[in-house]
């Protein structure tokens, strides 16, 4: 096996192993979310599936830049929402900043490395180093 498909390989991994470990994050934390604030539990819930689904799509067709897309959109918008969340609330959702805690700022740690690994995959190349001018052939 070629050196950057190995890499590639990792890269999927990655981001199929950071989705769904956030999905089990996000499944934990909805019961006591959907308690306080239903909206916002329901939010928690429509996070797992969506997670879900995109390592689902991951696992079934690694070679299409789609599905990194959608990992890393998804990914970047769990983070933004969760800065969001604790530095200024969320509208309808949860008005007043939210604590930050341990839990939350290890699975936003993890999101963000399979965030970076599904921005590599989502480059034209796959996440292939392409040739410079001096290392083509001739």
């Amino acid at each position: 096996m070629h050196h950057s498909e190995t890499q590639r390989r990792l890269a999927v991994a990655v981001a199929i192993v950071t989705c769904a470990s956030s999905a089990g994050a996000h499944a934990g934390l909805f019961p006591a979310h959907l308690r306080e604030a239903p909206a916002l539990g329901w939010s928690f819930a429509v996070s797992v599936v969506a997670l879900v689904a995109v390592a689902g799509i991951l696992t079934a067709r690694p070679d299409l830049r789609p599905g990194a897309l959608l990992a890393a959109l998804l990914l970047g918008a769990l983070i933004a929402a969760w800065v969001a969340a604790t530095t200024t609330g969320l509208p309808g959702l949860q008005p007043d900043p939210e604590p930050v805690d341990a839990v939350a700022v290890a699975t936003k740690c993890v999101e963000a490395v399979g965030l970076a690994f599904a921005l590599v995959l989502v480059k034209p190349d796959g996440g292939r180093r392409s040739p410079t001018i001096e290392e083509e052939p001739r």
